[in-house]
């Protein structure tokens, strides 16, 4: 709702979706910090890890350049770990992964129903050639169903529900409407990893489809749709400007490289150094990437421990648990989200969408994760 270019909605959008954290916190502070059945026990090496970042966030207020921001930033991000790592971790300890995966999935298609509707409804639903319907921009839609959309695909190789190869289909022009390049990017990657945990339990369903996914991908590379609407050539090399701001958040970094200017400043930085985007005719938000977002934020050795760390679990997982067709999903969905932030500031921003869907996914990953060491994993 925070997103969209109706103003009215998105007023209430931005009030909705700290309540929403708030709420979701409480719940989880009066259920004790539940998990699998115990409370303030079941505390995971991820749990750790995370909590240690959030330190970090919280006393880079020390050295932050705008203390208010920082702080500010931090509780948010505070309130998002707490909301995805607890109630909800409760919540599919309760109902099962599949419930939750279920109704985000029922929730997004309603969304994304409404969204191609308001083509035939609404003014201002293409910006630029691009296709951003209900949305402020494209990108909005490319964020969302980035994530969703490898969901979704291993819902349907698992189940072969007509229902979830409805919503993928939905999804799927959504998204190529919208010409978000570095979601498809990221779920082709998706793809690959769910298809080869497919060949695990499945082997003739999964060449079938990956026959079908070559031979599809070969015949919409030759299309004009492709050509004029997703390639859009002439931005390519600079992955639409994006290499510019790169430029400049390396200079940033350049004058903090340790620490950087406190957690959340990479929305204030241009300001701080004294670049007007509009002077240099630019237009995005931060420095157009997580990675280097991170860095000018907490320095490039916690940016690099952050990201190691993430990148190192979705590798972990796919290498050792490569049959476990259910995890390795959930992983790919966060491999896809990762590409993603290569060309987007929105894994540590607590009020976008992105960042719910990613920390909600990498907590059911990581929660199957622990449950299949443990050896006592719900099954359902």
């Amino acid at each position: 709702m925070a997103t969209t270019q109706i103003n009215q909605i998105a007023a209430i959008g931005e009030v909705l979706r700290w309540a929403i954290l708030v709420i979701g916190c409480a719940i989880a502070a009066k259920s004790g910090f539940r998990r699998a059945g115990h409370k303030y026990k079941i505390l995971t090496q991820a749990d750790k890890a995370i909590i240690v970042f959030l330190l970090v966030f919280l006393i880079s207020e020390i050295w932050t350049i705008e203390p208010w921001f920082t702080v500010q930033r931090a509780i948010s991000i505070i309130l998002l770990y707490g909301c995805s790592f607890w109630t909800l971790w409760e919540y599919t300890d309760n109902f099962s992964e599949q419930v939750l995966i279920r109704k985000l999935l029922y929730a997004l298609a309603i969304i994304f129903g409404i969204n191609l509707l308001s083509n035939f409804l609404l003014p201002n639903t293409w910006l630029a050639g691009r296709f951003r319907g209900i949305f402020e921009n494209p990108n909005n839609i490319g964020l969302i169903l980035g994530l969703a959309i490898p969901l979704v695909l291993g819902q349907w190789l698992r189940t072969r529900q007509g229902v979830f190869l409805a919503i993928l289909s939905l999804f799927s022009l959504n998204l190529i409407a919208s010409g978000s390049r570095s979601p498809m990017l990221g779920i082709a990657v998706a793809m690959v990893m769910i298809l080869i945990s497919l060949l695990a339990k499945r082997p003739t369903q999964a060449i079938v489809m990956s026959l079908l996914a070559v031979f599809g991908l070969a015949f919409f590379i030759q299309t004009d749709l492709f050509a004029n609407n997703i390639l859009r050539e002439s931005s390519l090399t600079t992955a639409s400007n994006r290499t510019y701001f790169w430029e400049l958040a390396e200079r940033y970094i350049a004058h903090r490289p340790d620490f950087g200017h406190g957690f959340g400043t990479d929305a204030l930085i241009h300001e701080h150094y004294g670049i007007v985007l509009k002077d240099l005719k630019l237009r995005g938000y931060g420095v157009m990437s997580s990675y280097y977002g991170l860095a000018v934020q907490i320095g490039w050795p916690f940016t690099y421990c952050f990201f190691g760390l993430l990148w190192g679990f979705v590798v972990y997982s796919c290498v050792k648990y490569w049959r476990n067709y259910e995890l390795v999903t959930l992983v790919a969905s966060l491999a896809c989200g990762l590409i993603i932030c290569i060309f987007e500031p929105a894994i540590y921003s607590a009020g976008n969408t992105f960042s719910f869907l990613f920390w909600m996914i990498a907590m059911l990953a990581i929660r199957r994760s622990c449950y299949q060491r443990w050896e006592f994993l719900f099954w359902v």
